[in-house]
């Protein structure tokens, strides 16, 4: 159905890629697979997850603002395409326990 791809380097994580096979989009999968990587994440003393995203996938920007990311920057000609992309970043520390609290994980 899908897959969620992260390199941790001690405290911090970067998310490398996160995908659901295209008939079973927009029935929660990513939202799940994404808190559950998070919860690991904050269990094994990661602090800081960052990933960069196409500025034009609205979707998926939409789906980390809810989960708690924040905007760091717009990084031009990020794509070989030469579009822009959008560096975001969450701190784990405490993240997905508040996510629990909102009876959300």
């Amino acid at each position: 159905m899908g897959y969620c791809i992260v390199s941790m380097d001690g405290t911090f994580a970067h998310l490398i890629s996160i995908a659901v096979v295209q008939n079973n989009r927009r029935k929660g999968i990513a939202t799940v697979l994404l808190k559950k990587q998070l919860a690991y994440l904050e269990e094994h003393d990661v602090q800081e997850l960052w990933l960069e995203v196409s500025a034009k996938n609205k979707e998926a920007i939409a789906l980390y603002l809810k989960l708690g990311f924040t905007e760091a920057e717009t990084i031009q000609h990020y794509y070989s395409d030469g579009s822009a992309a959008l560096r975001m970043r969450i701190d784990l520390r405490g993240a997905a326990r508040k996510l629990i609290e909102k009876d959300q994980l």
